[in-house]
């Protein structure tokens, strides 16, 4: 059994006889206990109590709801779920800019010595092992771009300017480029769009 506290700002009509027999109104800050099994079983017994009574015109419960803390959590798991694939593709976009900018001399320095067939067995063999847990990062970040793009929905996202600084923009995702990594978003306190690579995001909150 919960012992949970409400705190119920109440409008009472409490009649007074005055010259010209009108009623007045008294308002009362008051503290209730309420047994219960849940919160929201208490929340019901309280409202019942209250609406049955006439003469309390109006009421506001300043604290005590603890409704939604469930969702509260799962929004927040979600959130970081898709934060930490957002890092995963930024890394695997880095290790892969690397490799692509980096000479490979060890393959130059063994083709004369080594036979074609036997140099391209190995490669395509590791190709698909390294690959595929990028690839499947990579698409559930995809999904989780067209999720936002889809339904509009408000997001923020941190991102390093070209001073090293970090900016927080409260935005909607209005486009993503897949081919060339490009993001576009609206600002929705600037009221403008603007365009960012998906190594210069950062984050997603």
């Amino acid at each position: 059994m919960f012992l949970l506290t409400y705190l119920l700002t109440g409008l009472g009509s409490m009649k007074e006889t005055l010259s010209n027999e009108e009623e007045i109104g008294f308002l009362f800050n008051v503290d209730i206990l309420i047994k219960s099994r849940s919160n929201a079983l208490a929340l019901q017994s309280l409202l019942e109590f209250i609406n049955k009574e006439e003469q309390i015109a109006d009421f506001r419960i300043q604290s005590g709801i603890e409704l939604g803390k469930i969702i509260e959590v799962t929004l927040q798991s979600k959130k970081d779920s898709f934060a930490f694939l957002h890092k995963e593709r930024k890394k695997s976009q880095s290790n892969a800019k690397q490799k692509s900018s980096s000479p490979n001399q060890a393959t130059a320095s063994t083709v004369p010595v080594t036979p074609q067939s036997e140099i391209e067995t190995p490669a395509s063999q590791k190709a698909p092992s390294t690959e595929a847990p990028n690839i499947t990062n990579a698409n559930s970040f995809d999904v989780w771009i067209d999720t936002l793009i889809k339904e509009n929905r408000l997001t923020r996202i941190v991102v390093n300017n070209k001073n090293g600084r970090h900016q927080s923009i409260p935005c909607r995702i209005l486009n993503f480029d897949r081919d060339n990594s490009i993001v576009s978003v609206y600002h929705v306190d600037e009221k403008q769009v603007y365009t960012f690579r998906t190594n210069e995001i950062d984050e997603f909150l």
